[in-house]
């Protein structure tokens, strides 16, 4: 079954358990009433946790189920997984999804259906990208010793136990523990970096906390919620970039589909701390498609091309980069034994082959303007994604097809004036200040035959360019994804057509 197949056959199951549970719901609360009306309610019960037994049955378990995780084997997933706390307490774990060593990979926290959201205490429910900056602040100030007070206070609580759950783990079982979630079926709460949230100091980028906050709005979005949770894909560590040794030792040449070239790029700040300016070295790299998943063999022992600051040594640049890729790719092909193999442009880049962006910035509400606006703009491939390395935000993998670099010596097309701030400042269509130094995420400065200072085209650009997080100025027209990015019709729309 194809990687498509699964997201959808994962939705399909997500579905049909909301309406199950939809039609079981009337007699299960008409049960949990009746015996509060008996007074058979186990001592230290609430409704809320009388709940929380149907809602794991009926929702959270076949949500689990379809993820890969079979609530029936243990050998996948452990209820009631014990623990003990650093004062001695015990400790279980609702549920502990397990990887093949029997490593714990997911921890999820079931609530009855009735439990709360987050949010402010007196205060109405809150969007997705809200929930996921308070829970943020209020993991931050737990870690400083304080009670949060800014959400409510159960949720302070829950919080509290998710950090002491997470810090219960031996630093062995952290380092194979990859998400924690907590769910009362209606909503969900995924944190992608655990280590990130509940252990290491100050509060987490609320990037990497994924807030689901309805029914709808899980089904809705179940392709990112399967990329985040399904087992197949947490129990496998393979990275997104191997050396070629690592390339050999887990793939089957074989089962390799496709190739296209690549490069990692990765952008450091050099220099003394009033002096700092980036340095941007370039690996080459092969990105091998099998099994719907992309997996790069990047050239990392190889001394790494330097992109030059100064513009007017980037033909050298290329040169060089493009004669240790072709290199590198005769040496990975026939490693592999598949010489038949030949890279093909990036336009057949699959569509499907996709990862969340966990370190950016939350997903729009649905119904939002934003998400309807992004729900009018083109699937395009996703081209660009960060490496996955742990402390290095500014490196990325960028997919290039048959070229070896995204950037060229000069734009194609008509002689422009927006290549420099003075001019686009006299014509009115500058920002408010001028691109005049580089930085981690614009290596472009004005007067660069690769730069554009037209404020109107950033915007233009920001939904559909590859390459914004690392080239926030770059000009279209000298970026190879120009054809990606732009249908032939649209290329009007960009202000140096004419």
């Amino acid at each position: 079954m194809s990687e498509t197949a699964r997201i959808d056959s994962f939705g399909t199951a997500l579905r049909d358990a909301f309406v199950r549970f939809q039609q079981e719901e009337t007699i299960i609360r008409a049960d949990v009433a009746a015996s509060v009306e008996a007074g058979t309610v186990p001592n230290g019960l609430d409704i809320e946790s009388m709940l929380e037994r149907p809602t794991r049955r009926f929702l959270i378990d076949p949500m689990l189920r379809a993820l890969g995780w079979d609530p029936d084997d243990p050998r996948q997933l452990t209820e009631e997984a014990r623990s003990w706390a650093e004062n001695g307490d015990r400790l279980y774990f609702d549920y502990l999804g397990l990887n093949q060593r029997r490593a714990p990979t997911l921890l999820v926290e079931a609530k009855g259906a009735d439990a709360n959201a987050p949010r402010p205490p007196r205060a109405p429910d809150v969007s997705g990208e809200e929930m996921a900056v308070l829970i943020s602040e209020a993991l931050g100030i737990l870690k400083s010793g304080s009670r949060p007070t800014a959400v409510l206070a159960q949720w302070a609580e829950w919080l509290s136990d998710l950090q002491t759950y997470v810090r219960s783990l031996g630093l062995l079982q952290r380092t194979t523990l990859r998400r924690v979630a907590i769910t009362a079926g209606r909503w969900l709460i995924i944190f992608a970096d655990p280590l990130a949230c509940f252990v290491d100091d100050g509060a987490p980028g609320p990037g990497g906390i994924h807030c689901y906050t309805s029914l709808a709005e899980i089904v809705d979005r179940h392709s990112q919620i399967y990329r985040l949770l399904a087992r197949r894909r947490l129990t496998d560590t393979l990275p997104l970039t191997l050396t070629l040794q690592e390339i050999l030792e887990v793939l089957d040449p074989s089962a390799v589909e496709a190739v296209y070239r690549g490069v990692v790029v990765a952008t450091r700040m050099s220099g003394g701390v009033r002096g700092q300016y980036p340095t941007r070295s370039v690996y080459p790299a092969i990105v091998l498609i099998t099994d719907d998943r992309a997996f790069a063999a990047v050239d990392y022992y190889g001394v790494p091309a330097e992109e030059p600051r100064d513009a007017d040594g980037i033909e050298a640049f290329l040169t060089r980069l493009i004669d240790q890729g072709n290199s590198y790719e005769r040496r990975v092909l026939g490693a592999l034994g598949r010489t038949e193999l030949t890279a093909l442009p990036v336009e057949q880049y699959p569509i499907t082959i996709r990862e969340p962006e966990i370190a950016q910035a939350f997903a729009a509400a649905i119904d939002s303007t934003e998400a309807l606006a992004a729900a009018a703009t083109p699937l395009r491939p996703q081209l660009a994604r960060r490496t996955g390395e742990r402390n290095a935000e500014n490196e990325y993998l960028i997919i290039t097809g048959q070229d070896w670099f995204y950037k060229a010596v000069s734009p194609f097309g008509p002689t422009c004036d927006f290549h420099s701030f003075p001019p686009a400042r006299r014509l009115g269509v500058a920002g408010a200040e001028g691109q005049f130094d580089r930085v981690a995420n614009a290596f472009t400065i004005s007067g660069d035959p690769q730069h554009c200072e037209h404020a109107d085209l950033h915007g233009m650009r920001s939904s559909r360019c590859q390459l914004d997080s690392i080239e926030s100025h770059l000009c279209c027209r000298v970026c190879i994804f120009h054809r990606i990015c732009w249908a032939p019709q649209e290329l009007a729309r960009l202000p140096c057509a004419t």
